[in-house]
């Protein structure tokens, strides 16, 4: 592992988004994203996906510089098409839309069509509760890679997510629920498979639609238990047919993203809201529990310190892709040999 400071690996990624194409406020998002992902110990959402980014806006996949346009826009509704837009430029404009929004109207609605993959959905949804919303969020995966239980192999649904962020007495820590249908990503998946690692019981099926807990063998990722299922179809409908997208993966980067604000204080129930989750959390804490988010805050405050770690692959296979678009690693990183051809095939499926 090689430890980088967060500033550092953000000025980096900067410079490899607008080599690419994008707009210095485009870089910044998508720098920002990475970046926090990776201070939150999220990995599979942070800056090992930057090469998969810079490769599909390469290949007109996603869009750097697109011309984002309102379908609709009523009083706390707005209709976005993202053109192609890579994720967390969309959820940033879907945030910023829905804030406004629901500062006037008490409550609010984006939804997002033809959206790229947005990362960790925790990051929009935290950006809301942060400034005293509660904010839901729920994103669309580009391919069915979930398999129903008591099914056949064949992935039906996505793996679409699901992020709630409540804000409490201190709005730089909001409870914070991120989850995805899927038992387990694909990212996560791989990095098991790298490091040689069994998967957990019930989390993946072989090509024969049998269980798998050699990671190199599955072929399709299970939801969490039937009440995880029930949410992963529920999401669907919610990301796919909801947001205008298609109601099932398409296989392409033309995702559904829905974004929800609700002000507490237009509900007159903002201190009381901020007193409940007090209370709640101390509850939790005292029976030796963690609420939801704070392992998240606490990884963040250690990756400030110590800088965030990348491993041999991670690190090689950002340098790389500096070397295609000219962009110089920083002074000081390990420069690993150049990745094989198929170290790509390791990532996290966007």
């Amino acid at each position: 592992m090689t430890r980088i400071p967060a500033g550092q690996l953000a000025k980096f990624l900067q410079c490899l988004y607008e080599a690419a194409g994008m707009t210095r406020a485009g870089t910044r998002v998508m720098a920002d994203t990475h970046v926090e992902a990776d201070l939150r110990g999220i990995p599979g959402h942070g800056s090992r996906l930057a090469p998969g980014y810079l490769d599909k806006l390469r290949t007109g996949h996603l869009n750097p510089r697109p011309l984002i346009r309102t379908v609709q826009d009523e009083e706390a509704v707005m209709v976005v098409d993202a053109d192609l837009a890579p994720g967390p430029v969309a959820a940033r404009l879907a945030v910023a839309a829905a804030m406004l929004r629901a500062r006037r109207c008490g409550i609010a609605a984006v939804t997002v069509r033809r959206a790229g993959h947005v990362g960790a959905l925790g990051i929009p949804a935290e950006q809301l509760a942060r400034r005293g919303l509660v904010g839901v969020a729920a994103v669309q995966a580009s391919a069915r890679s979930v398999a129903l239980h008591g099914g056949t192999s064949t992935p039906v649904l996505g793996s679409s997510a699901l992020a709630v962020a409540v804000p409490g007495p201190d709005q730089q820590r909001p409870v914070l629920v991120d989850l995805a249908a899927a038992a387990m990503s694909w990212g996560h998946l791989h990095h098991l498979a790298r490091n040689g690692q069994t998967l957990p019981n019930g989390v993946a099926l072989d090509a024969s639609g049998h269980r798998v807990r050699d990671p190199n063998l599955a072929a399709a990722l299970l939801p969490v238990g039937e009440r995880g299922q029930a949410l992963a179809i529920v999401l669907e409908l919610l990301v796919g047919a909801l947001t205008g997208s298609t109601p099932l993966p398409a296989g392409d980067d033309g995702r559904g993203l829905l974004v929800v604000a609700v002000d507490p204080r237009r509900l007159a129930v903002a201190q009381s809201l901020a007193t409940g989750v007090a209370a709640v959390a101390r509850a939790v804490r005292e029976q030796g529990a963690r609420m939801p988010g704070d392992r998240a805050w606490s990884q963040r405050d250690r990756a400030r310190q110590d800088g965030i770690a990348l491993d041999a692959d991670d690190l090689a296979a950002l340098i790389e892709a500096g070397r295609h678009l000219n962009v110089r690693a920083p002074h000081g990183w390990i420069q690993p040999e150049p990745l094989d051809a198929t170290a790509g095939s390791q990532k996290e499926q966007m």
